[in-house]
């Protein structure tokens, strides 16, 4: 008698716990209103935009140099030693044509 009592009080527990937890009138009680976007400055565009360009031109550098290691993994010798080193250089040229492109688009952005 005790368990069957003490098991009836558990799930009748249970019961209203969930019950209360997935009302509907719970859930809304601490969800707040979204709130719209700001609307950016021009100066925040302008900066977000040069850091886009530049993450994009670093991306397409880190690729080009990838294929061009796996495309000398295929020759011997001072061929692919050869290869090697011009994708380094072309990957540094890159790089540094990004960054000098990233500096004068954030002196043209607008203040």
């Amino acid at each position: 008698m005790k368990r069957l009592v003490m098991s009836a009080a558990l799930c009748l527990s249970l019961g209203l716990g969930l019950a209360v937890s997935g009302s509907p009138v719970s859930q809304n009680k601490n969800a707040k209103a979204p709130k719209a976007p700001k609307a950016m400055s021009a100066h925040a565009e302008a900066v977000k935009k040069c850091n886009t360009d530049y993450s994009a031109a670093v991306k397409k550098a880190n690729d080009d140099y990838a294929a061009a290691v796996k495309d000398a993994k295929g020759k011997k010798g001072k061929d692919r030693a050869d290869a090697n080193k011009a994708a380094s250089k072309a990957k540094a040229d890159a790089l540094a044509a990004a960054k000098k492109a990233k500096a004068d688009c954030l002196k043209a952005a607008p203040k």
